[in-house]
């Protein structure tokens, strides 16, 4: 009894023990099971992902992450939750922000998109016009490992005893693609040599299709026609990739302006390395000069310019109204000037990696237009307009010639505020998308950036009536003129020679107040900027 009774206890305790071991272990199993293995898993999943994308995809996943939410952010704030906000202006601040933030840290074709936004200057908020020209300085550098493995995969692995006497292993110039290295061939000849980013060709693709999907969210959102622009300018964006096309482009304008008499010896096209250059690396001719970014140094050096200003509008007044073949990308970083061996100035042009070719028949409707322009023709201008899609002619006149138009002046204007918005005047503005032409952007996006030029030089230039005669003269070469145009033409001419009136009394100003070439006072362009600022404030712009 007694050993009965004393083995019964021993027999529950034991149970007992084994039972609670046995939960415990299972739920150490199952917290191993369904929490630690799981987080485990996943973290090492999505470092993974994370150092492949990194290291082997160029980050294209995080970068296309952190675009699409701030991208969609920004659509969001601005087209459903603006209210929320004290005042747009602090919406602008912050979106602001997370723009040029997102912009910088993607590097690629991201800095392109700030440093548009820089040059299209006091269309945007104030706060992007005064964050964003920092985008000019944001181009990325990348180190000589990495330049080293794009040479040798484009020049060969013995590159730098075979190629090159030697190449300097920090760049002079870095640019949103690619950055330059200064190096002297085997024949002692000082070249240029332009190198992509090793990321570029992974990132582009994805990047385009980001682009694209955010102009039709952005379309939907604001209600205004983006995504009819998308596919031209992807292809566009993707041939500035490929360096054998830009340096087709370099020797396709060489040949049209030596065979311009009116240009040749003022202009310099760098000449090209056709065997040392590929789709990723090109070589080109080393120039000495001072770009034109720098207006204190070409002061100093004794540069005239007012004479740099009408040459760049005569080469680029060339080439859109003559040559129609177009450097689509003249902001003053990629022109140099020098003094040639006869002591001339010459322009250099740089960077041939955008283009635009314009067909004959749209070439010559653009000339026609800034004639009906200039003579305020408007139903020459209504014709023009009806062949490509555009309703609204005074806006278009004004887009066209960056500055303000007013071809249909209606009596009740003053008493009448305009209370269309931004969608409603680009549906105004482009009546039929299937005629809008997709070059008229990027030929915009050229005017406007003469117009900058122009203006930071102090408005040594009347640029409204060089551009027009540059488009009469055009006309005037064409083999099928008609006497009554050529009359026509001709008249247009002598206007253009007392139309400057306006011109010279801001001068004299400038001149007397010793303001030659801006900082003190206003030249032609700062008033016709105030007169555009206006315009957009009466349509309701005042933000864009």
């Amino acid at each position: 009894m007694i050993r009965n009774t004393i083995r019964r206890p021993l027999q529950f305790t034991s149970t007992r023990h084994v039972s609670t071991t046995t939960r415990t272990t299972t739920r150490t199993n199952n917290f191993r099971r369904y929490v630690v293995y799981p987080t485990a898993l996943v973290t090492t999943g999505l470092g993974s992902v994370y150092l492949i994308d990194k290291y082997y995809y160029s980050s294209i996943i995080t970068r296309s992450t952190r675009a699409l939410y701030v991208l969609l952010w920004i659509a969001y704030e601005y087209g459903f939750n603006s209210k929320s906000y004290r005042s747009i202006d602090d919406l602008h601040e912050i979106a602001s922000d997370k723009l040029l933030n997102l912009l910088v840290t993607n590097k690629g074709i991201f800095i392109k998109l700030g440093q548009a936004i820089a040059n299209q200057g006091k269309l945007f908020p104030e706060p992007y016009q005064r964050k964003f020209p920092m985008m000019y300085d944001q181009a990325p550098v990348q180190d000589w490992k990495q330049v080293d493995t794009v040479l040798k995969k484009n020049l060969g692995d013995d590159y730098e005893s075979t190629v090159f006497e030697m190449i300097n292993h920090e760049p002079i110039a870095s640019a949103s693609i690619a950055q330059v290295h200064y190096a002297k061939l085997k024949n002692g000849e000082e070249v240029a040599v332009k190198v992509q980013h090793n990321y570029i060709s992974r990132q582009l693709p994805v990047d385009l299709w980001v682009y694209r999907f955010i102009s039709r969210v952005y379309e939907k959102v604001f209600d205004i026609p983006l995504s009819m622009f998308t596919k031209y300018i992807s292809e566009k964006i993707t041939e500035e990739t490929n360096f054998k096309h830009e340096m087709y482009n370099s020797e396709k304008l060489q040949a049209f302006v030596h065979a311009d008499p009116t240009i040749d010896d003022s202009v310099y096209i760098p000449k090209n390395f056709p065997e040392f250059t590929t789709e990723q690396v090109l070589t080109a001719e080393w120039i000495d000069g001072v770009p034109l970014t720098h207006k204190e140094v070409l002061l100093a050096k004794k540069f005239d310019l007012s004479e740099i200003m009408r040459k760049y509008i005569k080469l680029f007044g060339a080439q859109i109204f003559k040559y129609g073949f177009i450097h689509s990308d003249p902001h003053p970083g990629n022109l140099l000037v020098r003094f040639d061996s006869k002591g001339k100035q010459q322009l250099v042009l740089l960077d041939h990696g955008l283009y635009i070719e314009l067909n004959d028949l749209f070439r010559i409707e653009y000339c026609n237009l800034w004639r009906y322009l200039f003579s305020l023709d408007t139903p020459g201008i209504e014709e023009i307009g009806k062949k490509w899609g555009i309703s609204s002619l005074d806006l278009f006149a004004t887009v066209v010639q960056l500055r303000p138009v007013l071809l249909m002046p209606d009596d009740n204007s003053d008493s009448k505020p305009d209370n269309r918005n931004v969608s409603d005047l680009f549906r105004d503005f482009i009546g039929d998308k299937k005629k809008f032409p997709a070059d008229l952007p990027f030929l915009a996006r050229t005017m406007r950036m003469i117009q900058n030029l122009n203006q930071s030089f102090g408005s040594p230039v009347n640029r409204i009536n060089l551009l027009t005669k540059e488009s009469v003269n055009a006309l005037l070469q064409e083999k099928h003129v008609s006497f009554r145009d050529y009359w026509s033409l001709i008249k247009i001419k002598v206007v253009l020679a007392f139309s400057d009136m306006m011109f010279y009394v801001v001068r004299l100003r400038q001149y007397v107040i010793g303001d030659r070439y801006g900082g003190k006072g206003k030249g032609l362009e700062d008033y016709i900027e105030m007169y555009m600022q206006n315009t957009a404030k009466s349509l309701g712009m005042e933000w864009i």
